[in-house]
């Protein structure tokens, strides 16, 4: 059988001609009871070149589309927490930073109060 004009990529869920697709299943000799998706038209009208695709192709698809999608997300959650972490370092820093002047200042204050008693 011939594929479709337009490759579709997944499960298809519409044929280029607006018509949805069925799930049958071939009756041949090379692919005994294998299941394929196919065009309303296309189902009667065997010359014209209306969606074809196997099942068990468009599920394999499928399945490299959620793994291509699932590894995109694992980047992303490591760039998050990669960022997270820099902005929580900064933060301690600029806290730590701020209770040492802090603390320095009341020293300075301090040893002001104690020289103005001398």
């Amino acid at each position: 059988m011939n594929t479709s004009r337009r490759h579709s990529y997944g499960v298809p869920s519409m044929c280029w001609c607006g018509k949805g697709v069925v799930i049958f299943y071939s009756r041949t000799d090379d692919n005994p009871y294998r299941r394929f998706y196919r065009c309303e038209i296309g189902a009667q009208r065997k010359k014209e070149n209306h969606l074809f695709k196997w099942v068990d192709e468009a599920l394999l698809d499928e399945i490299r589309r959620v793994e291509a999608e699932q590894g995109r997300i694992v980047e992303e959650i490591e760039d998050l927490k990669s960022s997270i972490t820099q902005t929580i370092e900064e933060e301690v820093r600029k806290q730590k930073n701020s209770l040492e002047l802090g603390c320095l200042g009341s020293i300075i204050w301090l040893f002001g109060r104690l020289r103005s008693q001398e």
